[in-house]
């Protein structure tokens, strides 16, 4: 490799780029391990909300079925507590569903994402002394 200036040109011919200049805030190695030690303390819950949502809406559909194909003349009690059912499983299955999505979005960076980036800059100022 030969320098030539603010850049370096490997036999590749690839050019590498310097870092450009910015503000840096120093931290303590003992700050850097208890901030590692924390985040890798997340426990992300396995998200439920899914397989309920869609147990109470396959409730809800079969209720459905019930109330369209079920001939309630002298039976006024189970039309309105099939009604009743149909309606509860679906406001919450739907509502069930909500918050699963919402869940969701809350989960999409997971801490060991962050460990493994805190890992490679730990990496690049690794001084071989242990």
């Amino acid at each position: 490799m030969a320098g030539t200036g603010n850049k370096f040109n490997v036999s590749q011919q690839f050019e590498i780029v310097p870092h450009q200049k910015g503000k840096a805030y120093p931290i303590s190695v003992n700050e850097w391990v208890f901030i590692k030690s924390k985040i890798k303390g997340i426990n992300i819950e396995i998200n439920n909300f899914y397989w309920i949502g869609f147990l109470l809406l396959g409730a809800c559909a079969s209720c459905l079925i019930t109330i369209i194909v079920t001939d309630f003349k002298n039976d006024y009690n189970a039309k309105y507590i099939t009604w009743s059912f149909f309606s509860v499983s679906l406001l919450t299955g739907l509502l069930c569903l909500y918050f699963a999505k919402d869940k969701h979005k809350q989960e999409e960076i997971k801490p060991d994402e962050i460990i493994s980036q805190m890992e490679l800059i730990e990496s690049r100022f690794e001084t071989g002394e242990g």
